[in-house]
C-alpha cells in the first residue's frame, strides 16, 4: 500500500532503498537541490575540491549556523540534512566541487555542488535564489538579457564535472537553480548533452525568445522536467515556453508554496493537480503579456528602476525591505510613474500582485487605493503617519 508524505523530508525518512536499487526520482531531485542552499564552511574543506565528502560528514551541528546563514527555512532544512545523513540512499553520497560567490558589480549569485550517486551516476545542483537583493536582480535580469552571468557560469561548471565522471549526469535545481540547470543541458556541448539523462527545474523561471533561440532547444526539450506548485509564481514567468510543465500539489497561500518543503510527495513521486489556482494563472497571464509585449530595453529599464530604489533603502536583503516598507513603496511608485504610458497599467498590476504574494501582511488595500489615486496617493504615503 502506498503510503501519502507530508513532504520530502518524510520521503528521506522512510525511502532508504540505494541508487544503485533505484534511480533518481523527482523528490531526490528536490532534496539534493535544497541541499544546495547550504553554505558549506571552510572546515568542509574535501567538499570544496574533486576528493569529496560523504554527505552524513556535513551533518556537524557546529557548522549548521554557518550553513543556515541564507536559508528561508533553517529548521526544515536542517531536518532534512539529518535524515539524509541517517538513510543509506543518501548517507554515503558524496559532496563535492562545492561553489558558491557573490559578485554585486557583475549582479552574479552562483552556488553549485556535485553529488555523486555511485561510479557512473552523477547530480549537479546549484542554488536556488537566496535573501539577497543581488541574487534577486540577476534572477530579473533574466526577463531582458539572453543570458546572464550564472547561467554562463552554469554551463562551464557542468562541463569541468562531465571532465572528472564517467557515466550518467542529472542537472536540477529548485528556483533560480531550476533554470541554470535547464540552461546548461541545453547549452552545453554535445559529448557532455550526451550523458545527461534529466534536467530537474523546480518551479523554476523559464526563458526569453533570446535565449532559446541558440543552443539545443527544438530538439532537446525532452530531458527537460519541470515541476511547480498550484499558486506557483518564480515559475510562472516565461513558463508557456516549456512544455510538459506538472503541478505539484503544495500547502500554504501563494508565495509560500515557492518553499520545497510545502510540496506533497506520494511514495516516490510528487502529487500533482491537473491545473494551477487561480491567483497563479492570473499572475502567469498578466506578467507575461507584459514581457512578450515589451521591448528588452523596455524590461531593463524597469528591473533596473525597481532595484535601484531597493539599493536606495541601504538594505541587502528583502527582509530589510520589508520591515522599511513606507520608505521603499513611495520610490517604487516613482519607478513606475517614469514608465512609458503603454507600460503603466500592467506595471501597476504586477506589483500590486507581487506584493501581496509576496507581503500579505501588509495593508493591501491601503496599496492599492494609494496606486489608483496617482500623486495625491504618493504624497499620503510619504506624509508621516499621524498617531
Amino acid at each position: 500500500m502506498q503510503r501519502t508524505f507530508e513532504n520530502i523530508i518524510d520521503y528521506v525518512r522512510t525511502q532508504l532503498d540505494t541508487f544503485e536499487q533505484r534511480d533518481v526520482c523527482r523528490p531526490d531531485s528536490l532534496v539534493f537541490s535544497v541541499l544546495a542552499y547550504f553554505e558549506l564552511p571552510q572546515e568542509a574543506e574535501d567538499a570544496y575540491g574533486p576528493a569529496g565528502l560523504p554527505l552524513k560528514d556535513l551533518c556537524r551541528a557546529e557548522w549548521f549556523e554557518t550553513m543556515c546563514g541564507s536559508l528561508f527555512n533553517p529548521q526544515s532544512s536542517i531536518e532534512l540534512l539529518q535524515a539524509a545523513a541517517a538513510n543509506p540512499r543518501f548517507r554515503d553520497v558524496r559532496v563535492s566541487g562545492y561553489v558558491s560567490h557573490t559578485d554585486a558589480r557583475a549582479e552574479q549569485q552562483f552556488s553549485a555542488m556535485t553529488f555523486h550517486l555511485g561510479p557512473r551516476a552523477t547530480y549537479v545542483a546549484f542554488r536556488g535564489t537566496d535573501n539577497s537583493i543581488v541574487g534577486w536582480k540577476e534572477d530579473f535580469n533574466m526577463a531582458f538579457a539572453e543570458s546572464v552571468p550564472a547561467q554562463e557560469s552554469a554551463t562551464l561548471y557542468v562541463e569541468g564535472v562531465a571532465a572528472r565522471t564517467k557515466g550518467r549526469l542529472w542537472l536540477g535545481g529548485h528556483s533560480k537553480g531550476g533554470n541554470l540547470a535547464v540552461y546548461a543541458g541545453m547549452n552545453c556541448s554535445d559529448a557532455t548533452f550526451g550523458r545527461v539523462v534529466r534536467c530537474f527545474s523546480h518551479d523554476g523561471p523559464g526563458f526569453s525568445e533570446a535565449c532559446m533561440a541558440r543552443g539545443r532547444w527544438s530538439e532537446a526539450t525532452h530531458v527537460i522536467d519541470k515541476t511547480i506548485p498550484q499558486s506557483s509564481v518564480i515559475g510562472m514567468v516565461f513558463e508557456h515556453q516549456e512544455q510538459g510543465c506538472k503541478v505539484v500539489r503544495g500547502h500554504g497561500v501563494g508565495f509560500a508554496q515557492h518553499d520545497p518543503f510545502s510540496w506533497e510527495v506520494e511514495w516516490r513521486d510528487f502529487v500533482f493537480e491537473k491545473k494551477l489556482g487561480v491567483a497563479a494563472s492570473h499572475f502567469d497571464s498578466s506578467m507575461n503579456e507584459w514581457l512578450q509585449t515589451s521591448t528588452p530595453d523596455e524590461r531593463e529599464r524597469f528591473v533596473d528602476a525597481v532595484f535601484s530604489v531597493l539599493a536606495a533603502s541601504g538594505e541587502t536583503t528583502f527582509g530589510g525591505v520589508k520591515r522599511n516598507w513606507r520608505l521603499a513603496v513611495p520610490k517604487v511608485l516613482l519607478a513606475v510613474a517614469m514608465l512609458a504610458p503603454e507600460d503603466r497599467q500592467f506595471v501597476q498590476r504586477a506589483i500590486l500582485d507581487i506584493w501581496h504574494t509576496v507581503m500579505p501582511d501588509l495593508p493591501l488595500a491601503d496599496l492599492r487605493r494609494l496606486i489608483g489615486n496617482g500623486a495625491s496617493g504618493l504624497k499620503a504615503l510619504i506624509a508621516p503617519k499621524q498617531e
